[in-house]
């Protein structure tokens, strides 16, 4: 068969969409002629299709060198490299293509949106303006423009001149999106998807869904766009994403893969998935692919950090953490690993803790748990407790209670045993989440929350069982404390050395808290964990001489640390 015969029944087949057909064709010819810059561009193209585009792009830059006088050969090099986010590469290739064919106004517009994505906006807006001018009915340009200056009124106008335009009410979602207003973005998303059955606009009104805790309609626009296109990287991530039985979600993630192999995201989240199993070596696995591929991603350098750590490479994940924290030294997160990390190594190798902690401070010295691991160690109160509790919880809300099941911690069933229906005004001192309180909320009792941490707050706020939320220091909070029935604080006195201040403050309310037995005989020791243990004999002094003489000593198990029990003492006292 020629290979015109041949060439002629593959680009059939290409334009009913059976690629891999197609593909099997075009191979033939390469074959015996493997420079053809024809078939080279048909076989980028098809890589395209696929969503291959490092496959794309070498298919194209071989065309481009047997035909470097082709602005289309340079046009697909440039949307592939563009497509796996090489923007010095599709630029370069699109000016090309508009040296050898002016009047590409498809070039113009995409390199607009470069631009626009380096933040460089004047250069965005000659390309994009210069594309309207090749086509005056050429709308996209100009919605580009508006979307690239953030320009919702501008977008408004055009959809009015141009109400059959989905690309237009797309847009003016995404910026909605932007700015927070998701009731509105999800309208306008719907309209661009009422205009035209277009992906990236299900995709969206399926994102802005799952945003609202609107599962089921997310689900639904995230099927619509797979059925508009199967090979849907990011229609697949987001099903995974939402979808309830893991074993689903694992397939879903690996036929992204399957489709774009070099797609982060969906390594990311498979990663995420084993290491929600357990499967810590695969997850392991996956993100060491997912570093290859995106080496400036500080969270991946974080989560390999954490399955380290779990394993007790406790050297090699501090790499990762400080690998993480040079990316994004805003990310307190990042930094709160490193620091926990530490405080494990130091018990295995005190010397060596103190030495990278010692590096950490000269290299960051403004960083709170880098200034209060190095106190820590130093045996000092330091001055930085009130600030590293403030911060270390408000890194620490959002998985609160998860890590509160994990350690088994007791606390709110035993206050509620032992203080039984307390009624009244109680003032609860670092309420946290919420768990103690919504222990002891009844109807004959009035609940203040009090905590260091506008992130707890706000997560005690949605149980609904505080009358008041407080954000402030206990200590200083105590100095002004209210008429109340009783005062509670559990598992508060760990971020708190001296209790001369505070006990005496409470007295005479019923004061009803937690103390983390010390093993000397101090009166208080700062543990290499950050917290503070407590001698229950100075304690009982400080209780007896503010006043109280009807003292309770409930000895227990308050928790469980790196995996050893936490034995304290639930002190009840009143005045009698």
């Amino acid at each position: 068969m020629s290979y015109d015969l041949i060439l002629r029944q593959a680009l059939k087949l290409h334009d009913e969409g059976r690629l891999d057909e197609a593909e099997r064709l075009y191979r033939q010819i390469l074959e015996t002629a493997p420079d053809h810059p024809v078939v080279l561009n048909l076989l980028g193209l098809v890589a395209q299709s696929k969503g291959l585009h490092e496959q794309a792009v070498s298919f194209f830059a071989r065309a481009v060198e047997q035909n470097p006088q082709s602005a289309e050969y340079h046009f697909n090099l440039a949307w592939s490299e563009e497509r796996r986010g090489k923007a010095a590469e599709a630029i370069k290739a699109y000016l090309r293509a508009l040296q050898l064919q002016p009047g590409i106004k498809e070039a113009r517009n995409a390199l607009g949106n470069l631009y626009a994505g380096l933040g460089q906006t004047e250069r965005a807006r000659e390309q994009y303006n210069q594309a309207a001018l090749l086509d005056p009915a050429y709308v996209e340009p100009r919605a580009n423009l508006a979307k690239a200056e953030n320009d919702i009124p501008a977008l408004q106008k055009l959809a009015a001149q141009y109400p059959d335009d989905a690309l237009i009410p797309y847009y003016i979602s995404l910026l909605y999106r932007k700015e927070g207003k998701n009731e509105q973005a999800l309208a306008t998303a719907e309209r661009a998807c009422a205009l035209s059955a277009d992906e990236s606009a299900l995709l969206l009104a399926g994102e802005l869904c799952l945003d609202m805790k609107r599962q089921t309609e997310a689900l639904g626009y995230f099927r619509r766009a797979l059925g508009l296109n199967a090979r849907s990287v990011t229609a697949l991530i987001n099903l995974a994403n939402a979808e309830a039985d893991a074993e689903t979600a694992e397939q879903m993630y690996k036929k992204a893969l399957d489709i774009s192999p070099d797609n982060v995201d969906a390594r990311i989240n498979l990663a995420d998935l084993f290491y929600r199993q357990g499967r810590l070596h695969e997850a392991l696995e996956e993100y060491r692919q997912a570093v290859i591929l995106a080496p400036e991603r500080a969270e991946i350098s974080n989560n390999l950090g954490i399955i380290q750590k779990d394993f007790g490479e406790y050297e090699e994940a501090l790499g990762l953490f400080f690998n993480a924290l040079l990316k994004r030294p805003e990310r307190a997160e990042y930094a709160l690993n490193a620091a926990e990390t530490l405080t494990l190594l130091y018990e295995k190798e005190a010397d060596k803790a103190k030495k990278i902690a010692a590096n950490w401070l000269r290299q960051m010295p403004e960083n709170i748990f880098a200034r209060r691991l190095n106190e820590i160690f130093g045996h000092t109160d330091g001055s930085s407790g009130t600030d590293y509790a403030r911060e270390l919880f408000n890194q620490f809300a959002d998985n609160y209670e998860t890590v509160m099941n994990k350690i088994e911690y007791r606390l709110p069933q035993l206050f509620k045993q032992l203080l039984g229906a307390a009624k009244g005004e109680v003032i609860d001192l670092g309420c946290g989440t919420g768990l103690i309180g919504q222990a002891l909320k009844n109807d004959e009792n009035r609940l203040t929350g009090v905590d260091i941490s506008s992130a707890m707050l706000e997560q005690a706020g949605k149980k609904g069982v505080y009358d008041k939320l407080v954000e402030a220091d206990i200590e200083k909070y105590c100095r002004r404390l209210p008429p109340a029935d009783w005062v509670v604080a559990a598992d508060v006195f760990g971020y708190v050395g001296r209790l001369d201040g505070i006990i005496p403050a409470v007295f005479p309310r019923n004061f009803c808290f937690s103390v983390a037995a010390a093993a000397g005989t101090d009166d208080y020791e700062l543990t290499p964990s950050g917290r503070y243990r407590h001698n229950p004999e100075y304690v009982k002094k400080l209780l007896q001489k503010a006043g109280y003489s009807d003292i309770m000593e409930h000895r227990t198990e308050l928790r469980r640390e790196n995996g050893r029990p936490v034995e304290g003492v639930v002190f009840v006292a009143k005045e009698k």
